[in-house]
């Protein structure tokens, strides 16, 4: 009896995730994209996409695997948490789609950098948990990079400062920290690779967003109690 229980609910779980993790990541890429259209004259593009991308099958899958795999990971390694479980869905789904846009687009879109922000103030307000130094780090993150966007005049845009203080509400002080110095690592060495290879040039963009994104995204699945 409690076998199968057991079974039931994991088959529950795996079905509401399956369901989540198409709809969720086609939701945003669709909103993404009407997003690209409001702003398409001040967009450029980083990697020439077929549109709609909503029907380019490579981005909707890694758009749905990957926080699919991420909520995998931590029922291994926390067992099944609700919680725990929508947490790591949430910062995994939108990690993800803000990489994706800056790959795309070179843009992190504010309205869903907003959302963001405020799915994180929420947990906050409702668990309390670490919610002196989730704010600290948001709001010092967020002073730190706009002032070297402004010190680099431009060697990191405007979307970088506020994912920044978007992700310091999910990862506090130490988590946003450690984000930060592999992410600027990862992401010079790729400029520097893509500098040599002459497929970009020293006075065009590069996409930060996608290493802070994906460091912090493991960071908050690795170390969550």
């Amino acid at each position: 009896m409690v076998l199968s229980h057991i079974f039931l609910n994991n088959i529950l779980i795996i079905s509401l995730m399956l369901i989540l993790g198409y709809f969720g990541s086609r939701g945003l890429l669709t909103w993404s994209e009407y997003l690209s259209w409001e702003y398409e004259n001040e967009l450029d593009t980083f990697i020439p996409v077929t549109r709609p991308v909503t029907e380019n099958k490579w981005l909707m899958l890694i758009a749905a695997i990957v926080p699919l795999i991420c909520v995998a990971i931590a029922c291994h390694l926390y067992g099944i948490q609700y919680p725990i479980i929508l947490y790591v869905f949430a910062v995994s789904l939108f990690m993800v789609q803000f990489s994706l846009t800056d790959f795309l687009w070179q843009v992190i879109f504010d309205k869903q950098l907003a959302l963001f922000a405020i799915l994180g103030i929420s947990r906050l307000l409702v668990t309390g948990d670490g919610l002196v130094d989730c704010l600290v780090a948001s709001v010092t993150g967020f002073v730190a990079f706009f002032l070297l966007a402004v010190i680099t005049r431009g060697g990191f845009g405007g979307g970088d400062v506020k994912l920044i203080g978007a992700m310091g509400l999910w990862l506090g002080s130490d988590l946003l920290l450690t984000t930060v110095i592999v992410g600027s690592i990862l992401g010079g060495i790729v400029a520097l690779l893509l500098l040599i290879t002459k497929k970009r040039g020293r006075r065009e963009y590069y996409p930060y967003g996608p290493y802070f994104a994906i460091t912090g995204m493991i960071l908050f699945l690795l170390t969550l109690n």
